[in-house]
């Protein structure tokens, strides 16, 4: 059986002089670039645009990035005009024109076409797509640039994440569901297993037939918002199989496939990626990449489930879990509420005692990290009871913070 192939090359910075030449041998190693890339195809750019932050925050993909691959793609079809980039972002804008206007300029991506030649997104249609073998979704609505492109190129930003621990090429493809829906699929898939697998579903449905990752300037910590922390990690991967990527640039965190809460459900649906052995790593040794010291989010920290048996665990989770609290130094109250306006089951409410304050109701929370995620402050921390701190973080329980595979 052949192995899937992932490649990767050193970047040490957004300068055109070192990301051009740095793909193009990410790419060439690789092998089949100018296979996938044809002319008279509709092509979708999918970069990681989650939030109308400055590149520097490596938040989202970097325009540099985005642009040095648009050129490779140009080289080759010379069809700039059949080239479209597009993304929905977190609602904290909405996914109308004059929302993804902001999200570009925001994010750097506003003259790509003054510069390139290439289409940006600011229709807000959507069409259905269907996922025959669907495990958490059977069909679902997405940003119609996904729906009719006949290529998509997957730009994830390699990052960590408080629900999925580590965010990447699967993760990435979350941004074709439109605008205010997204905290929907949180409320209904709160648990982290049907999470992942509704984002299997997805990135399964939609295809992207190439990955590149933008691993020069990473974020460590409590990402995948304005909580994380910008790391240089020089790094540039691709691969045909986002599964394999993720699984390569999680094991450069730190996180073995078999801690990575997305690669544990695609390893039981038998997908060939989410296994280490299957995968052959182009350029690079896997233990000469591992960034030994890379700081994963508190969520990495998982209880368990033969720690506690049965009902005792149930009563147990919310002690154990992270949970999200307001630092209220950094939090701008009444003027932002934006973590309270994207909760999915509604359980941030104006505090009745501050006017300029708000207030979780944990019962309610499901503990999807979207507040957090969207936070423009980065004032929403993940926290531990008293009990959770003592057991996860004296006794060890959580698992280190390291790993060694």
């Amino acid at each position: 059986m052949d192995k899937i192939k992932v490649s990767v090359a050193r970047c040490e910075s957004y300068d055109k002089e070192n990301v051009g030449p740095a793909l193009g041998k990410c790419l060439g190693l690789l092998g089949n670039f100018k296979d996938i890339i044809k002319p008279d195809k509709k092509i979708l750019i999918k970069p990681n645009l989650l939030s109308p932050n400055v590149p520097e925050k490596a938040i989202t993909t970097h325009p540099l990035f985005v642009e040095e691959v648009i050129r490779k793609i140009v080289e080759i079809t010379n069809q700039p005009e059949n080239i479209i980039l597009a993304d929905s972002c977190v609602p904290i804008l909405s996914y109308t024109e004059s929302g993804l206007k902001k999200l570009y300029e925001a994010t750097g991506m506003i003259n790509l076409p003054e510069r390139t030649g290439i289409i940006l997104n600011y229709d807000n249609r959507h069409a259905k797509i269907s996922v025959k073998d669907g495990i958490a979704v059977k069909q679902f609505d997405a940003i119609l640039p996904a729906a009719q492109a006949d290529i998509i190129i997957n730009l994830p930003k390699f990052k960590t994440h408080n629900l999925t621990i580590s965010t990447g090429a699967v993760k990435n493809m979350f941004g074709v569901i439109p605008g205010m829906s997204k905290p929907g699929f949180h409320a209904l898939f709160f648990d982290i297993s049907m999470f992942c697998n509704m984002l299997i579903d997805i990135v399964t449905a939609v295809k992207p037939q190439l990955t590149i990752m933008d691993g020069i300037l990473g974020m460590e910590g409590e990402g995948p918002g304005n909580g994380g922390k910008p790391r240089k990690t020089n790094l540039i991967l691709a691969s045909t199989d986002c599964f394999a990527l993720d699984n390569i640039a999680s094991n450069i965190m730190g996180l073995s496939e078999e801690k990575n809460p997305i690669l544990i459900e695609a390893m039981k649906r038998h997908i060939m990626g989410a296994s280490i052995n299957n995968i052959e790593l182009i350029g690079g040794v896997l233990s000469d990449l591992r960034i030994n010291d890379f700081i994963l989010p508190s969520t990495r920290k998982e209880i368990s489930k033969n720690f506690f048996a049965g009902f005792l665990m149930n009563i147990a989770k919310n002690n154990l879990n992270p949970y999200p609290k307001i630092d209220r130094k950094k939090c701008r109250g009444e003027s932002c509420k934006t973590c309270k306006k994207v909760c999915p089951p509604l359980a941030i409410s104006d505090d009745a005692n501050d006017s300029n304050a708000l207030i979780f109701d944990y019962k309610k929370c499901i503990r999807c990290f979207c507040c957090s995620e969207v936070c423009p402050e980065g004032a929403i921390d993940n926290k531990y009871t008293f009990l959770g701190n003592l057991i996860v973080n004296r006794y060890g329980l959580g698992g280190k913070n390291k790993e060694s595979k």
